[in-house]
């Protein structure tokens, strides 16, 4: 009995010393308790969430490529502005002939300037289609600043979960450890049966394997974030103040109603203004553009001169361009049918994510305020319990996974919640409000 009672005593001391300190996730907490390997909270100056931002807008060569498309645009938009270059043009007849002719001497020269007069609105319609790309290629670049503000939120406040699953990992093997100690002595003095060291080796086991896996991830998450940042590695400290700051979304329907002005869309109405100027142009160059060309001819024989003027029209006989004016027909029409298509896709999308936002927003409340209080005050209770020798350490142990579970979950929870609401955020961020954001 005496030998049962020590090792009782010993298990009350291991579960006051380990378990005793008060586990409150609902609060964001010093960068101290985060000290393992992995860990993103580092000694050294705070990156925040508007630092990562900004330093992958500055970095991202998608953004680079999108500004780049700009610039082509824009280059297509000033020459599409300039008319035909006109042609300068010599002639000379009567010469090295037969007779009369075998000489210069009856030589004839002109000197003449050619040009092509664009008519039936080729010039405004090309103008037109090139300004409309330059506007679609100018929305496709505020979309890809959205996009990468987007990926880098949802990195950053995956760096900051993984990190929290992983303090939790190492608390549930330091947990198992030394209950693996305390049953290994136990055994030892024949106060527990062998088995119950056989459960605690594969229980520190689990927990020595279920931490590596959650390092690992988290390594993952701190590379894709320090490639969105043009970093091989990350050595800063993230803010992780924000993490734990919820916000319940507004109806679907107040996002819904931005969905037509975001940049997504508004690229569409630029390319369907760019495709049926293109249609214009293709309609406008059914018709003939006539030349015209004005010079001067010189006689060598009585060293006389006189003016030339001529006209030339082609004849629209074997080419219509009906070819080119059914294709541009069709591409109009394309166009219209991709941008609904898109606009479901969009609507889906925002419908999923907003669906999402709620639901993990729910969850990460109810959690906080009622089952992780409900799994503190179980496991104070079953140490409570413990002490007055009502139950045993398996029990108290029990009620400890079980807030360690619900810490889990909860932390899985606001992962998801910033990822949906990033989503959502990037789905209904309309033209104008980017630079807000």
């Amino acid at each position: 009995m005496r030998e049962t009672s020590l090792c009782g005593f010993y298990v009350a001391v291991l579960l006051a010393g380990v378990l005793s300190q008060p586990l409150r996730a609902e609060e964001p907490h010093s960068p101290e308790v985060h000290k393992h390997t992995e860990c993103v909270y580092k000694t050294g100056p705070v990156f925040t969430l508007s630092d990562a931002i900004q330093n992958a807008l500055d970095y991202s060569p998608r953004l680079e490529s999108a500004a780049a498309d700009v610039e082509v645009a824009k280059g297509i938009e000033k020459q599409a502005g300039y008319l035909p270059n006109p042609e300068i043009g010599f002639e000379a007849a009567n010469v090295v002939g037969s007779g009369d002719f075998g000489g210069a001497d009856s030589a004839e020269f002109t000197y003449s300037l050619r040009q092509t007069v664009e008519i039936g609105g080729k010039r405004s319609a090309r103008r037109r289609a090139a300004e409309a790309a330059r506007g679609a290629a100018g929305t496709a670049l505020m979309a890809e600043r959205l996009n990468i503000k987007r990926d880098v939120r949802v990195a950053y406040y995956d760096a900051l979960a993984k990190d929290e699953e992983v303090k939790l990992a190492l608390e549930q093997e330091q947990l198992a450890k030394d209950v693996l100690d305390t049953v290994s002595e136990q055994v030892q003095a024949a106060a527990e049966p062998e088995i119950q060291l056989s459960k605690a080796e594969v229980a520190y086991a689990t927990s020595v394997i279920a931490r590596e896996r959650k390092e690992h991830e988290l390594r993952v998450a701190k590379g894709k974030l320090a490639k969105l940042l043009g970093a091989s590695a990350l050595h800063c400290s993230l803010d992780h103040a924000h993490f734990f700051e919820l916000k319940a979304p507004s109806s679907v329907e107040n996002y819904r109603a931005n969905l037509a002005r975001i940049p997504d869309m508004l690229r569409f109405s630029h390319i369907k203004m760019e495709k049926e100027s293109l249609l214009d142009l293709e309609r406008a160059r059914a018709i003939p553009d006539p030349n015209f060309s004005f010079g001067v001819r010189e006689f060598r024989v009585s060293d006389d001169q006189a003016f030339v003027f001529s006209v030339s029209l082609p004849i629209p006989v074997f080419d219509q361009n009906r070819g080119n004016v059914a294709k541009a027909r069709a591409e109009v029409a394309r166009t219209a049918s991709n941008a609904q298509q898109v606009k479901l896709i969009l609507e889906q999308q925002l419908t999923e994510s907003w669906e999402q936002w709620s639901t993990y927003y729910s969850e990460a409340q109810r959690l906080r305020t009622e089952l992780l209080p409900s799994a503190e005050k179980a496991f104070a209770l079953a140490r409570i319990e413990f002490a007055k020798g009502r139950f045993s350490y398996h029990e108290v142990l029990d009620a400890q996974r079980t807030l360690f579970d619900a810490r889990s979950q909860y932390y899985d929870s606001l992962r998801r919640y910033h990822t949906a609401r990033a989503n959502v955020e990037r789905l209904t961020t309309v033209t104008g409000e980017e630079q807000g954001r």
